[in-house]
């Protein structure tokens, strides 16, 4: 499999990669700032070290993806990162016309999916990293997934429980 005979074909930019990263951080930027409005002050999450991984991991695979390429995996791949690309985008559409209320991030299932913008943000950095051959990117994305699913559950099992859900 060629994601782990990289080495060899490294270049020092990749512009998939970058605008990668810029698609799946237009919508954080669009809506976040209205949702903080209404995030609750004592939202319990994960640990203050899955929060610092989570955290770490993300800021990495920001960089890693555009700033390390290599050859691309196929069509397939890229076509597989579109669709859950368009899916995480109605999510958030679906997000900013319910009012931007903070906890909908959590609660609003798609599709019967619970947590569906996390969920579909975990899969596009994988999906991304494996059609862009990045094995760091990979790592990092597969390490910021499993800290972000941590984090999003504990999140949604503490909205689930309070009285204005």
């Amino acid at each position: 499999m060629r994601i782990f005979t990289e080495a060899a074909q490294m270049h020092f930019f990749s512009l998939p990669g970058l605008i990668a990263v810029i698609l799946i951080i237009i919508p954080n930027l669009l809506f976040m700032r209205k949702a903080q409005e209404t995030k609750p002050d004592d939202l319990e999450t994960a640990s203050l070290k899955v929060s610092r991984m989570e955290f770490w991991s993300r800021f990495m695979l920001n960089f890693v993806l555009p700033l390390m390429g290599y050859e691309t995996m196929g069509k397939y791949w890229m076509y597989a990162a579109i669709v859950i690309l368009v899916i995480y985008y109605i999510c958030w559409i679906r997000f900013a016309m319910g009012g931007c209320f903070y906890p909908d991030i959590y609660l609003k299932s798609f599709l019967g999916i619970p947590i569906p913008i996390d969920i579909f943000n975990c899969l596009y950095f994988t999906v991304v990293s494996i059609w862009l051959c990045n094995f760091l990117g990979l790592v990092l994305s597969i390490d910021y997934s499993v800290c972000r699913l941590i984090s999003a559950t504990k999140a949604y099992h503490d909205l689930k429980t309070r009285e204005y859900i």
